[in-house]
């Protein structure tokens, strides 16, 4: 590293900084969406400098004179970082550390050239980059460095956007290495804004728009492509040459409000002056400054000074229209390790009027204690009922306009309500969720865990509509939670939000999404703790299933219409992006797309797959043509995990390759810990006990023993039709502890009634009206295999058929039990067949029915016809 001289002894005149100068120790911080100093956010008000005409030393800087005049400047704007497209002299770098200034600063190479065709060329760039550097490295002022700005589309077309995109990743691993202090990205622009090295500490993007509409709804598009890095504008601005400096102050005026609005973690101005150098020569037709080149202020110059202020890292927050109270709500049970650090920080909240509440689920840690130490907050305490029953109870307490949930193990960001609130009051909106970010891992196995597929994550319908979002960051309206009832008391551990979202939008209300609103969300410690995780979301699916049938597809794993976040979205192993790149591929906003979620690597991961490999490999002992089937199979499975591991996004500092392994094995075993819970859980509640189904109803002496148990026929003479049935026999079936399904719309049957684990019921009913309040009222039994009765009889015709083809004599060790098992089957499904009319009968005579032999139903549709074609007659 070159040694650094002392600061040059000239100090600028009217040098009026407000600040301090930044020391050795103020290194800024990308963590999530924003930028840190210290323990405050760092926002992010910048702007460019230069090129100007170079010196003899060949720097394009200016002279130690104007710049420190340039400064100081700056500093009365309110602006704290300089972006610069040439490595500057020391002397800059000192003079912006002097002035309480960053340094931004692009390391130029010839990215207008063919620069990946041959080794050498390649090493050119890298050996440059690492010497820029290297040059500088460790200096307090810098920033950080974008190693490349603007790489033509049609270069990139020609490269190919993958191996561009690596190169840069090579490039910003590079210069890692000469700095690990300083931030590193890509200038990127809206031609290519599918360059998006993995390894950059933020994203960069040139965007110039002067319509403040189009301008959010690209900045929101961005801001999802960021995912959890944070976003800042590179280049913004407007030309006076072109338009008059009115237009100019009123679009960077509006620009910061939707820049603070979306989100972002800061912008900078193209340019300082109008004075520009490039290409070899001044550029004198375009004048983008904020001051001339005289360096006289123009109108923005005192439009920005009164949008940003004089605190260097102060966020400009734009007052919301509206500040509707807020109701926090946190749930635990036993979570006493988080809940002191989660309590602490909705303390810090950043926002006028909330509350918050915590709901104690029967925990048996030391949750009163930690509670009791945080008295602004209201502590309610119930008895174990599960994570929705606690929901309610705190909705209930609520005094909020505005329910907003997090869990006792996150941690909400200072201005997690301004981002949630504001995006909430920004359209009709029902409700509002963020993203839940995981905290620095503190061990190996937490950061495997966050990089692992499974965890908590949204769903999005576009980049501001979401299809679900997680139930530690979410908010509704007092008025939609009441709408649709509240949380189902049946999600006990989770699924409870999916279940929310899904009935909320089925009532035709829209849920919006805020990329900034985010809340800390520790992932589990163990892998115990993972495993038994992943067995509660199976449960939950399960549970879901029943309730929403047409969202799961045939495997039991949700159907998302959305796109999932939460795990690397572009990948070139597996889900390879789509990118549009216009006509010859030079459009001017080139998008990327992330296909669907593959339906393949879910079926190639799944426990049926699973299941059926470990099928084929017994079938292989006994058919050698079969035996080569299920390693080809594993092979397939072993794919989708190995690809898990190579995208997933570890913490450096664990960044190993046991890690990698561990993520491997954690993606091998999670859809299998998940399916085995789901299809558990699914035949669980797909049987009713077997003392309920063996205790008889108590019949009343009216009842006829006759009658078909295929169709009951009740008739009424009061107007009881099949509604006040069917709502009786919800009340039997719930009061005995029968597990049933009702009909979502989707099915021709109303109720399915399980039984065992080899037969369920189908009940259908149909009311005639015959004149005045006369009804007849039919019921339809009808059986229904459950999934393990059709499991067995395959596997049992399969090894039957192998007997057979292998021996023509008869197996009759096989056969009999086969038939007794059959034999079986059937006088169990009678039975419950059996059981079912009882209830139904009891129903009936219990809603004011009277039951009625078939011949007598068929005698009183012969008098309802004569009666009908006796007026038919009289009409005519």
């Amino acid at each position: 590293m070159a040694r650094r001289p002392s600061l040059q002894s000239w100090t600028p005149q009217r040098c009026v900084s407000t600040l301090p100068a930044v020391s050795s120790s103020d290194t800024i911080r990308a963590v999530a969406k924003f930028f840190f100093d210290g323990e405050r956010k760092f926002f992010v008000k910048g702007v460019t400098y230069g090129p100007f005409r170079p010196d003899a030393a060949g720097h394009f800087i200016g002279t130690p004179e104007q710049t420190g005049q340039d400064l100081a400047q700056m500093r009365l704007v309110g602006l704290n970082l300089v972006r610069v497209y040439h490595l500057p002299p020391l002397w800059f770098l000192d003079l912006c550390a002097e002035a309480g200034m960053r340094a931004l600063i692009t390391v130029p190479w010839a990215s207008h050239l063919e620069f990946l065709s041959t080794r050498r060329e390649r090493r050119e760039v890298i050996t440059a980059i690492y010497d820029a550097v290297t040059e500088h490295s460790g200096h307090p002022a810098i920033f950080g460095y974008l190693v490349g700005n603007e790489i033509r589309p049609t270069m990139v077309r020609w490269l190919g956007v993958r191996r561009v995109t690596e190169f840069l990743e090579t490039l910003i691993r590079t210069a890692r290495e000469a700095d690990p202090n300083a931030l590193f990205s890509y200038a990127s622009y809206p031609p290519t804004e599918f360059l998006l090295p993995q390894n950059a500490d933020f994203y960069c993007f040139n965007v110039y728009l002067h319509h403040q509409n189009e301008f959010e709804k690209y900045l929101l598009r961005l801001q999802n492509l960021a995912e959890e890095r944070p976003l800042i504008l590179g280049e913004c601005g407007m030309d006076t040459s072109r338009h008059t400096e009115d237009e100019q102050a009123e679009m960077l005026g509006w620009h910061v409000d939707s820049v603070v609005k979306c989100g972002l973690a800061g912008t900078i101005f193209f340019s300082w002056t109008d004075e520009w150098f490039t290409g070899g020569a001044e550029i004198t037709d375009w004048s983008f400054g904020l001051v001339q080149r005289d360096r006289q202020p123009k109108k923005a110059f005192y439009s920005l000074q009164q949008k940003l202020g004089q605190n260097d890292a102060e966020l400009p927050h734009r007052n919301l229209r509206k500040t509707p109270f807020v109701s926090v709500i946190i749930c635990s049970f036993n979570g006493g390790a988080t809940l002191a650090a989660c309590l602490e920080s909705l303390g810090k909240i950043n926002y006028p009027a909330y509350e918050v509440i915590l709901v104690d689920d029967g925990s048996t840690d030391n949750t009163p204690e930690i509670a009791a130490q945080f008295p602004d907050v209201r502590y309610l305490r119930q008895t174990n009922h599960g994570l929705s029953h606690a929901r309610n109870t705190g909705a209930a307490a609520a005094q909020g306009e505005v329910l907003a949930y997090t869990d006792s193990d996150c941690m909400a960001d200072a201005d997690w309500l301004y981002y949630l609130v504001g995006t909430l009051i920004s359209g009709d909106y029902a409700g509002v969720g963020g993203p839940n970010i995981p905290p620095p891992a503190q061990t190996l196995i937490q950061a495997c865990v966050a990089g692992a597929p499974g965890g908590p994550s949204h769903v999005l319908l576009t980049d501001t509509v979401a299809e679900h979002i997680p139930g530690c960051n979410m908010a509704f309206y007092r008025w939609a939670f009441d709408t649709v009832g509240g949380f189902d008391p049946e999600f006990r551990k989770a699924g409870d939000d999916v279940d929310f979202c899904w009935r909320l939008q089925q009532n035709g209300y829209v849920i919006a999404f805020s990329s900034t609103a985010i809340v800390w969300h520790h992932r589990r410690f163990t892998l115990r703790a993972f495993w038994k995780q992943q067995n509660g979301y199976g449960e939950a699916e399960s549970l879901l299933r029943f309730k929403h049938l047409i969202f799961f597809g045939p495997t039991g794993t949700a159907k998302w219409r959305g796109q999932i976040y939460g795990s690397p979205r572009f990948s070139w192993f597996i889900n390879r992006p789509i990118i549009y790149q216009g006509i010859f591929g030079e459009g001017f906003f080139q998008s990327i797309y992330p296909t669907p979620q593959s339906e393949i690597a879910a079926y190639l991961s799944s426990i049926e797959w699973f299941a059926l490999t470990i099928f084929l490999f017994g079938l292989g002992i006994f058919l050698p043509m079969l035996r080569i089937v299920p390693y080809l199979m594993l092979g397939g499975t072993l794919c989708v995990a190995l690809s898990y591991m190579l995208r997933a996004r570890i913490e450096p500092r664990f960044d190993t390759t046991a890690a990698r392994l561990v993520v491997m094995f954690l993606g091998f075993v999670q859809p299998l810990v998940r399916g085995w819970a789901r299809y558990f859980t699914w035949l669980d509640s797909k049987r009713t006990p077997q003392m309920v189904i063996e205790t008889p109803e108590k019949l009343p002496w009216t009842t006829p023993p006759f009658g078909s148990l295929r169709v009951r026929t009740y008739w009424s003479e009061e107007g009881i039709e099949r509604h006040a049935l069917l709502k009786t026999i919800f009340e039997l079936l719930d009061k005995e502890g029968w597990n049933y399904s009702a009909d979502t719309g989707w099915k021709r049957w109303d109720i399915q009634i399980y039984g065992n684990f080899f037969w369920s019921i189908l009940l259908q009913s149909v009311t005639e009206y015959h004149g005045g309040p006369k009804c007849l009222t039919r019921i339809r039994l009808a059986y229904r295999f459950v999934s393990t009765t059709v499991i067995i009889n395959l596997l049992a015709l399969s090894l039957l058929l192998y007997r057979q083809l292998n021996n023509p004599l008869p197996a009759l060790w096989l056969i009999v039990p086969y038939i007794i098992f059959l034999i079986l089957l059937v006088i169990r499904a009678r039975r419950l067949k059996h059981r079912v009319a009882e209830l139904v009968d009891v129903a009936a005579h219990r809603t004011g029915l009277q039951r009625i032999p078939r011949r007598t139903s068929k005698a009183i549709r012969r008098a309802e016809a004569a009666r009908l074609a006796k007026v038919d007659s009289v009409n005519t």
